[in-house]
């Protein structure tokens, strides 16, 4: 999927929104998300794809927790992340 301006995009707080802007950066590009009534976030690209941050590009749970595999889940538990 190519991200762009106006990309949908769902927060774990704030619900939907879109893609504001974007700063195209060497490694890593920064963008600006809107979910409207002046509520703003920034998330890199590489977050955003990976969609473990808080802002992701699928509809998340209503309670703001994505579920995981748990392969995963424990891995993250051994790592501390």
């Amino acid at each position: 999927m190519k991200i762009e301006r106006m990309t949908t995009v769902y927060h774990a707080q704030y619900g939907k929104g879109y893609i504001l802007s974007i700063k195209y950066r060497y490694k890593d590009s920064l963008c600006m998300c809107s979910f409207g009534k002046g509520k703003y976030d920034f998330v890199t690209e590489s977050q955003l794809r990976r969609g473990d941050g808080d802002i992701t590009l699928t509809k998340q749970r209503p309670n703001g927790r994505r579920s995981t595999d748990p392969l995963e889940q424990a891995l993250r538990n051994i790592i501390g992340g």
